[in-house]
């Protein structure tokens, strides 16, 4: 999506929070739109299920997201996946024992994000005002006022992407770079309940135009840095102990735009109780004499920042993905 449109035609947002008219006005404008040609059994059946979620009250749909992360954890969903990497990041710092708590722990975790993914974009203004807490938005806010917009280094940890929706219902215009997904009526769905949430979907492939407006405009822009990425477009960081692949791209953007650089993630601390955690700054080192280093550099200064929310928090990150399926040179692979 190149023609990004303004709110209003002006030059972009410059006071937050931004009117929640405003905002789902500009976020319907300038998200990526799905659509389904003809009948469409799977995109049925999403809605059915997402009808039937939002008729169960917020214990029980909590209830039901422990289940669900028991039920995997007893069919030992990707179980040695996790424990590999639970292996890389601490060693013989935590037990067996320990390690299969936070495996366990993770997935129920994971269980509860699917059930809140079919229930928290179909909840008003209100419900996030009252329900969600948003710790450290005095920061953000000084961020947005440089007139630069601002990146969210982020991971797969809470909430997940559900985080983003909490910035967007919280007033401030934030969107985040994602891939299709191969199943349309899933895709869809994705797409449609971030909308909802004031939260766009910016196109995997040639973003960087849309990326860049978005900035300019006061957007934020959530990038995410713990996923396994292909060799050819990827640089190599530590990852917790582990040369990782990862994408450059907000250090570039910084680099480009002078956009500041945060992280945060979305905590459930009860059936219907959220707090949206916004950290300070991650700061940018400048490198002039040597412009790959400087990458490089603050590449992993943004990881860390990212890292050290999961070494906090590891029974709420995603640990069955394959994380460090793409090594150096001469690296063994460890699954």
């Amino acid at each position: 999506m190149d023609t990004l449109k303004p709110p209003h035609h002006n030059r972009g947002f410059r006071s937050y929070p931004v009117s929640m008219e405003q905002l789902c006005a500009y976020t319907k404008e300038n998200t990526r739109h799905v659509n389904l040609e003809g009948p469409h059994i799977a995109w049925g059946i999403v809605r059915f299920i997402v009808w039937i979620a939002n008729l169960l009250s917020w214990k029980t749909a909590y209830g039901i997201g422990r289940a669900l992360g028991l039920l995997m954890f007893h069919l030992r969903i990707r179980r040695k996946v996790a424990l590999t990497n639970l292996d890389i990041v601490y060693g013989d710092l935590k037990s067996a024992d320990e390690k299969e708590r936070i495996y366990k722990a993770s997935l129920i975790n994971f269980g509860r994000v699917m059930i809140n993914y079919l229930r928290l974009p179909y909840q008003p203004p209100d419900f996030w005002r009252t329900n969600c807490t948003f710790k450290n938005e005095s920061a953000l806010r000084a961020l947005l006022a440089r007139n630069k917009g601002a990146i969210f280094v982020c991971g797969h940890i809470g909430m997940m992407d559900l985080a983003g929706g909490a910035v967007g219902m919280s007033g401030y215009p934030v969107a985040a770079v994602a891939k299709k997904m191969k199943n349309t009526a899933i895709d869809k769905f994705i797409v449609d309940s971030r909308t909802k949430m004031n939260f766009g979907t910016i196109p995997h492939k040639k973003s960087i135009r849309r990326i860049l407006k978005g900035l300019k405009l006061g957007e934020s822009i959530l990038l995410v840095m713990d996923q396994n990425m292909k060799r050819r477009e990827s640089i190599f960081i530590d990852w917790m102990g582990r040369p990782a692949s990862v994408m450059p791209s907000a250090a570039f953007l910084v680099r480009k735009t002078g956009a500041p650089v945060l992280t945060g993630f979305l905590r459930q601390t009860g059936p219907d109780l959220f707090v949206s955690e916004i950290s300070n700054e991650v700061e940018w080192t400048p490198i002039p004499e040597d412009p790959d280093r400087e990458i490089l550099v603050n590449t992993q200064k943004q990881a860390d920042a990212v890292q050290q929310l999961i070494y906090e928090n590891p029974e709420l990150w995603f640990w069955i993905h394959r994380r460090w399926k793409v090594q150096p040179q001469g690296m063994q692979r460890p699954y």
